[in-house]
């Protein structure tokens, strides 16, 4: 699949699936990335500017326990139609992740300084594509808090059912 192609599958940028020319200006800005299996294209800790989508192959995104053991969270396939990274087009933090090629891959890669300018010169596009992660930050944000309540809710029945005497 080409890259716009893959471009117009991607919720970050499914708003212009019918609009070319503004999925030309992303990949104007957007580079095409080799990355062979087994390389680490992020390391949790380190600091991100870039959001990635995957063209072709599959990526391991790893995290650490707090006894500092990696355990895997998902792989991400191409025919998924997924990107990875992208609060690095909005903040300046922390990986939160560790992401490893399973397989060799082709990736595009935006970084958030060419985004901003993007952004700059094309307000509309900038705010869409800034949504679509609000969105997914959203929804993220409201199955962590079910999660947390699942947990509570456990470790009180937990506590309730053991004999404290």
């Amino acid at each position: 699949m080409n890259e716009l192609d893959r471009l117009k599958q991607i919720a970050l940028f499914s708003e212009f699936a019918d609009k070319p020319e503004r999925i030309q200006k992303i990949l104007a800005v957007a580079e095409r990335v080799q990355v062979r299996a087994g390389e680490v294209i992020i390391k949790e800790g380190d600091v991100g500017d870039t959001l990635f989508i995957i063209l072709e192959g599959s990526v391991r995104i790893i995290k650490k326990t707090l006894q500092n053991e990696p355990y895997t969270v998902v792989i991400l396939k191409e025919n998924e139609n997924v990107y990875f990274g992208e609060l690095a087009l909005v903040d300046s933090d922390r990986r939160s992740a560790t992401v490893i090629a399973e397989s060799d891959c082709s990736l595009i890669s935006l970084a958030r300084n060419s985004f901003l300018t993007l952004c700059r010169d094309d307000y509309e596009l900038g705010f869409r594509v800034v949504l679509q992660i609000a969105k997914k930050l959203s929804s993220s944000l409201r199955k962590m808090n079910q999660d947390v309540i699942t947990l509570f809710e456990a470790l009180v029945s937990e506590v309730d059912g053991e004999d404290l005497s």
